[in-house]
């Protein structure tokens, strides 16, 4: 999952940027997308060249009648990390695109709005002290609890500030959230039940996920929080997140840490990023990020793994 408030408001900031290159009688079609790139720089001095998930996506949107809209979006992504197959079913790491979204849905003036298609739910969007381009932190982002991207059925109402959601993935998978807004502060909560799911101890479990999320703008400053927990296969796991970022002109500063703890040894331990980026021109980015991951191992010679992680990375936003 990442996917976090920072990659939804770039994500956002892209679709907002994009060029129409259609309308006629009420119909539009609109062109955006990212390109990415990056340097890593890891542990071992290992130095990697990457496209780091460069985008685009295709929107549509058609107007009715008495406040009506119907629309579509899809998100085409890079990737060089897709596994394949081989006629001898071995599996092998390429490159490649795919459909990284694609819904279609109708939206109401007075009655909310109705998405219907492959989306990541609310809780993609609560992990609030994260502003890192990279890292993402710790989210929970899992199809195990019907919190990953899915195929689902997501109502969305807003009242002023207010903002309920309510998601259906299948009969036993849902998803219920809502958030508000009022004078700088947001405040956010996602929970997800998927019952009766495929176990290993036992043959059906019912797992979970909630998360909530606060966050505090303050002209240049903007602080946030986050707690989430994830319950599958009857193992629990949480996190609990403290993240600033600070804007100073065309550049900013951004730092978060978060603290982890999970029935399993490498779901413990702690995150810290720390970054800064710079806006070279409207839409064009640069930016350094920094991510020390420190996780309890499962061994009897080592007890802790920390790995350290450099980013240098552009993006140009279209």
């Amino acid at each position: 999952m990442k996917k976090t408030i920072l990659a939804t408001a770039i994500l956002l900031a892209g679709a907002a940027n994009a060029a129409e290159v259609y309308n006629n009688e009420g119909t539009s079609v609109s062109l955006g997308g990212s390109f990415r790139g990056h340097v890593v720089i890891d542990n071992s001095d290992a130095v990697n060249f990457e496209d780091a998930g460069s985008r685009f996506d295709i929107k549509v949107a058609k107007e009715l009648d008495d406040g009506l809209k119907a629309f579509g979006q899809m998100e085409i992504k890079y990737t060089g990390d897709m596994t394949k197959k081989n006629s001898s079913g071995v599996e092998s790491k390429t490159d490649g695109l795919f459909i990284n979204n694609a819904f279609l849905g109708l939206e109401h003036d007075v009655y909310g709005k109705l998405v219907l298609g492959n989306k990541l739910g609310l809780g993609d969007d609560l992990v609030s002290n994260d502003f890192s381009y990279e890292n993402g932190v710790y989210a929970f982002q899992t199809n195990a609890a019907g919190s990953g991207t899915e195929d689902q059925l997501e109502y969305t109402k807003t009242f002023g500030g207010a903002k309920v959601v309510v998601g259906l993935i299948n009969q036993d998978t849902y998803t219920l959230g809502g958030t508000y807004d009022v004078a700088g502060l947001s405040l956010g909560v996602a929970y997800t039940m998927a019952n009766d799911q495929k176990g290993t101890a036992t043959p059906l479990v019912d797992n979970s996920s909630i998360i909530v999320g606060v966050q505090y703008s303050l002209d240049a400053l903007t602080l946030g929080a986050q707690y989430q927990a994830l319950d599958v296969d009857n193992a629990d796991t949480s996190a609990y997140g403290l993240g600033a970022k600070y804007a100073l002109g065309q550049a900013s500063v951004y730092g978060s840490y978060d603290i982890l703890d999970g029935d399993a040894k490498s779901d413990e331990g702690s995150e810290l990023v720390v970054g800064a980026d710079y806006e070279i021109a409207k839409d064009v980015k640069t930016y350094v990020e920094f991510n020390s991951s420190d996780r309890d191992v499962a061994t009897a010679s080592r007890k802790d793994k920390t790995e350290d992680t450099l980013w240098v990375g552009a993006r140009v936003y279209f």
